[in-house]
């Protein structure tokens, strides 16, 4: 049996994001500590769903822009069990999974380089989807006018 790992530190750079709509961002950010914005190199992605737009992190040669989190006493395995099941993504089928939850290098706004878990995508894109110049979900939402996904369930 594999016990599961809690990360000390995540790196959101989309719905997860404090404030998004979704039960699940409300639910864990209770038990985080927001250390402030922060970036990794890759290239993000939006992905068109009839729910709204999220965003999908791919390694690569750019810059993603996020904001960085401490998992704080509360934060449990319950809570990340959560998160994995709102990203669909399945410890034990990581290739079956939309995403992956993987270990990545961040950077703060102040310099300080910190290994934290972030969700990468793990599909192919799928009609429709756009590249987000800039790396900043949320700018790219309030530019384009797409409206951001809402969860209706709370995983």
């Amino acid at each position: 049996m594999c016990v599961e790992i809690i990360p000390r530190h995540l790196f959101f750079y989309g719905t997860l994001v404090a404030g998004n709509p979704n039960l699940v961002a409300a639910a864990i950010h209770a038990a985080l500590e927001p250390l402030g914005p922060a970036r990794t190199g890759g290239v993000l992605y939006a992905i068109p769903d009839p729910a709204g737009w999220f965003p999908a992190l791919v390694a690569g040669v750019g810059e993603v822009k996020g904001a960085l989190y401490r998992a704080g006493a509360g934060f449990d395995t319950e809570l990340l069990a959560r998160m994995d099941a709102y990203e669909d993504f399945e410890p034990a089928d990581r290739a079956g999974s939309l995403y992956r939850r993987e270990s990545i290098t961040v950077r703060t706004d102040d310099g300080a380089v910190i290994e934290a878990a972030a969700y990468l995508w793990n599909r192919a894109f799928p009609p429709g989807a756009e590249r987000v110049h800039g790396g900043h979900f949320a700018t790219w939402l309030a530019e384009t006018g797409h409206p951001v996904f809402e969860a209706t369930r709370s995983a």
